[in-house]
């Protein structure tokens, strides 16, 4: 963690430990998961059939009222990634967020390791279980060539996310807007992108960069449908430009989601080199589109992505069918079956078939 960051931290636990009143919230989740992956074309490298891998999340939050209606937090999460054969675009092994929370009539700030207001309001394709359409762990289990992070070897030629996550969890200055009408808007100032958490290579020239984010998001009732929807845009320092948006309806237990996102590069920025190892995701496409059912414990649903380089035929499909049950408050059993499809120099398709047992605490 950077040292600014941690002056930050440290000055409102200090100030929060002698308040009268403080709220408390933690959790922890544990989660081990097996997968087996049948590759029906030329096998990648890393590869390996049998892959297991286990995680652990944990989140803190500490809060008090300094005022009515204003109230400071200090958050924090930790992530521990066990997955070393097949490496994906997360920041390797273990991560940590940590930021500050202030909530005011006038709206929310937040400082530190957080998400830009546009990854923060995407919606989209539904998630079930811990499988995610987005920053999808499924490469931990089935390799793609395009989302590939291990040791000195860095690969983003397609988008893995329809979300504008491509800062990550850089430290950032986060602002929105108090909900008008069920509409909430968003900006975000990033000093610096280089959190690997992100697409932004640490190879790269225009990793230190400056980035501005817009958001907006909207949820509304209408006629016994839950709509949720959102925009986003993002401009990175001499990087590209990029634009997002995405619905979910949501009614008696079904869920309907997808969203788009799209990068663009000028003549001001950094030139592309379709060649390189980490510059395809600045100019490409991505969508996904997805329907879930959720009934009592047991929730089931499908999905598909799809991620496009504008510069080279580099080209990434997943469909997925997810199930996930509930047994209890603590413990939930989780199946996933993927088809992926992967284009690089070659074709690579193959299967992953993946089960997971997860406890909350």
């Amino acid at each position: 963690m950077k040292s600014h960051q941690l002056a930050i931290l440290l000055t409102l636990l200090s100030n929060v430990a002698f308040a009268d009143s403080i709220e408390k919230e933690y959790s922890l989740s544990i989660g081990s998961y097996y997968g087996y992956a049948d590759y029906s074309k030329p096998k990648p490298s890393p590869y390996k059939k049998n892959n297991i891998n286990s995680t652990i999340n944990a989140y803190g939050k500490i809060s008090y009222d300094y005022a009515p209606n204003y109230t400071a937090s200090l958050i924090g999460y930790l992530m521990v990634d066990s997955a070393k054969e097949v490496e994906n675009y997360n920041q390797g092994y273990w991560g940590e967020e940590f930021f500050t929370l202030f909530e005011t009539p006038l709206g929310e700030l937040s400082i530190g390791q957080d998400y830009n207001v546009a990854y923060n309001f995407a919606v989209g394709a539904p998630n079930i279980g811990t499988y995610k359409v987005n920053n999808s762990d499924i490469v931990n289990f089935i390799n793609t060539p395009n989302w590939y992070k291990k040791g000195k070897n860095t690969s983003y030629k397609t988008l893995n996310s329809t979300y504008i996550n491509t800062d990550g969890a850089s430290f950032k200055f986060n602002y929105i807007t108090p909900d008008f009408n069920g509409i909430k808007l968003g900006a975000t100032y990033v000093p610096k992108t280089y959190s690997q958490s992100g697409l932004v290579s640490k190879y790269s020239s225009y990793k230190d960069n400056k980035a501005y984010i817009l958001g907006a998001y909207g949820s509304w009732y209408i006629s016994g449908f839950e709509l949720e929807t959102s925009l986003g845009y993002a401009d990175y320092d001499e990087n590209n430009k990029e634009y997002s948006l995405g619905f979910s309806l949501y009614r008696k237990g079904w869920t309907l989601g997808a969203s788009y996102r799209k990068t663009d590069t000028n003549s001001k920025d950094t030139p592309v080199n379709k060649y390189s190892l980490y510059d395809g995701y600045r100019d490409a496409k991505a969508y996904n589109i997805g329907l879930s059912y959720e009934i009592g414990p047991f929730t089931t649903g499908v999905s598909y992505f799809n991620s496009k380089s504008n510069i080279s035929d580099n080209k990434d499909e997943i469909y997925s069918f997810s199930n996930s049950f509930e047994y209890n408050k603590y413990t939930t059993i989780s199946m996933t079956v993927a088809h992926l499809t992967s284009k690089d120099i070659k074709t690579t398709k193959g299967n992953a078939f993946i089960l997971g047992l997860e406890f909350a605490l």
